[in-house]
């Protein structure tokens, strides 16, 4: 029955999709989703966390496809809880006739299968789940109709991310037909130093690569992330960019864990975190638009997340902890600019720090954890990233990534400066803001209680240990 318990968050999201994606389907019920959903995704973040607590040590179910307690489920709380924070944003995306409201129960639905792959201990499940989460953006990205970038950015990820898919598919149907076992506690245990020079093994490595940058927004494959974030529904735009990384980041953590990659290679795609990191802060730095900004840095934030997936097993743990405080922060910040349904721009900000001091301080707290500003959040997970890559070797790297994440100063903190502009200011509704900011300063102030928890149940999970 424990193994059961441990899968909770997932049957009961999955269970909130459903019972609500049909009480929508009443006129009287309809009106009522927005607000069940988000209290729905809420209490499976509390559901997660109580579990990781309850049960630390990870219980294995489902014919040992699926993981269930301890770090899964302290993962599993996290990703329901940027879906609970997304969701409140996500009310001011729909019109007054309610259109759209569909996207309620489809994301407790994604964040079932987001759940499923953090947890998965089987590749099928893996990419069963991974697609789902996908499927599921692509209607978020389009959901404003009246927006006249959302459909074009819709396409635009429906078409790219179905090619990073077929590439990262191929690669782990050739990775099945070297081991014969699609289960991942299975791949461990091989003696990968047999297959290093084995073309087929270096051909499922670099396809499984391509579809990981892509699915990361990582360069040389991050130029789809701009036209899709920056033109995104920006009620959806952060659910969209947290669900990706964290997607991407989850399935990446368990490749490496079991998959052993030959250490010139890992070098190699090394650089390209490197460089994703310093030309994504770069041309963000360019941009007029707020949401293509948030855009290009989400690929500076791939590169920092990748660097750390390198890192061997700390790295993995810090580049979790990374995607679910970008995650956090990143839906907050595109949720305080969804002000209305086109992508603002850096003019329309001014004036409002004088005129909604609220708003100005949710908005400067969420771009300077996202810059990576001490004591928020965002500092400590940038410090975990780059200490897991120096400790691993990756000097070069991590220095060129270094100088990218001073240079994301910079881009972060000019749309601060215009907050304080004197200008005619726009009209901001304030629900959320305070829950919002007051979650991102305590978690800021004191992250070494969520950190050393994630350290203690990663440790019990036996992402330390060595390999056999």
């Amino acid at each position: 029955m424990e193994a059961f318990l441990g899968i909770g968050p997932v049957a009961w999201l999955t269970l909130g999709g459903m019972v609500l994606l049909i009480l929508g389907t009443f006129d009287r019920g309809r009106a009522a989703v927005p607000v069940l959903s988000t209290a729905w995704a809420a209490a499976g973040m509390l559901l997660g966390g109580y579990l990781a607590w309850a049960f630390p040590e990870p219980r294995s179910g489902f014919f040992g496809m699926l993981w269930g307690g301890g770090v899964y489920a302290l993962l599993a709380a996290g990703g329901a809880g940027i879906g609970a924070l997304g969701l409140a944003f996500l009310r001011r995306a729909l019109s007054p006739s309610l259109q759209g409201w569909e996207a309620f129960p489809l994301t407790l639905l994604l964040l079932a299968a987001l759940v499923s792959l953090s947890s998965a201990n089987h590749l099928l499940l893996s990419v069963v789940a991974l697609e789902t989460v996908s499927l599921g953006a692509y209607v978020l990205v389009a959901l404003s109709w009246a927006d006249r970038y959302a459909p074009e950015a819709a396409v635009k990820y429906f078409l790219l991310s179905a090619v990073g898919f077929a590439f990262l598919l191929f690669g782990l149907s050739y990775l099945y037909g070297l081991t014969g076992s699609l289960y991942l506690h299975h791949l461990r245990p091989m003696r990968w130093a047999a297959w290093a020079s084995h073309p087929l093994f270096a051909l499922a490595m670099g396809m499984i690569g391509i579809g990981l940058l892509f699915k990361l927004s990582v360069f040389p494959f991050h130029w789809w992330a701009p036209d899709v974030y920056g033109g995104a529904t920006p009620g959806g735009a952060g659910l969209v960019v947290a669900l990706g990384k964290l997607n991407a980041v989850f399935l990446g953590g368990q490749l490496l864990h079991a998959v052993e990659v030959p250490g010139p290679w890992l070098v190699g795609v090394a650089g390209l975190a490197a460089v994703s990191s310093l030309l994504g802060n770069l041309l963000a730095l360019r941009q007029s638009s707020l949401q293509r900004m948030l855009g290009y840095s989400s690929v500076a934030h791939g590169g920092y997340i990748l660097l750390a997936l390198l890192s061997g097993p700390e790295g993995r743990l810090q580049a979790w902890a990374y995607a679910l405080v970008y995650g956090f922060t990143s839906v907050l910040a595109f949720g305080l600019l969804s002000l209305r349904n086109d992508p603002l721009e850096y003019k329309s900000l001014r004036g409002l720090g004088y005129a909604e001091p609220g708003y100005a301080i949710a908005l400067a707290a969420s771009f300077a954890s996202l810059s990576g500003l001490p004591p928020l959040i965002g500092f400590f997970a940038k410090y975990g990233v780059f200490a897991a890559a120096f400790r691993a070797g990756y000097l070069w790297p991590g220095i060129f990534a270094l100088l990218g994440a001073l240079i994301g100063y910079f881009a972060y903190w000019r749309p601060i400066s215009w907050l304080y502009q004197p200008g005619e200011a726009l009209t901001v509704r304030r629900r959320g803001l305070a829950v919002g900011t007051v979650l991102l300063l305590i978690f800021g102030v004191v992250p070494a209680l969520l950190w050393g928890w994630m350290d203690y149940l990663y440790g019990i999970a036996g992402f330390f240990l060595p390999r056999p």
